[in-house]
């Protein structure tokens, strides 16, 4: 039988380590004034309005295309210099 103590404390250190990303989850479905009115561990307002303007802003697109471009080129860049060192 396994002891509660040794599941107990990976558990726990989990969970903190997951509050930074419920955070961000919670606050992407929350209205603006919400997020800048306070602090609230649930939203009040419920709205996917911020997920409707990110699908269908054009502007989106550019952040999109630019950060793939970006990582394409590190990635070859990388591995142009680190097969030669393997």
């Amino acid at each position: 039988m396994t002891h509660p103590r040794k599941w107990l404390v990976p558990t726990l250190y989990i969970l903190f380590l997951m509050l930074p990303i419920y955070g961000l989850v919670s606050m992407s479905f929350k209205t603006t004034g919400e997020i800048l009115g306070g602090f609230s561990f649930f939203p009040q307002n419920f709205t996917l309005a911020n997920y409707k303007v990110i699908f269908t802003d054009p502007t989106w697109y550019n952040g999109y295309i630019n950060s793939i471009i970006y990582v394409v080129f590190n990635t070859l860049l990388s591995v142009t210099v680190a097969l030669p060192a393997a």
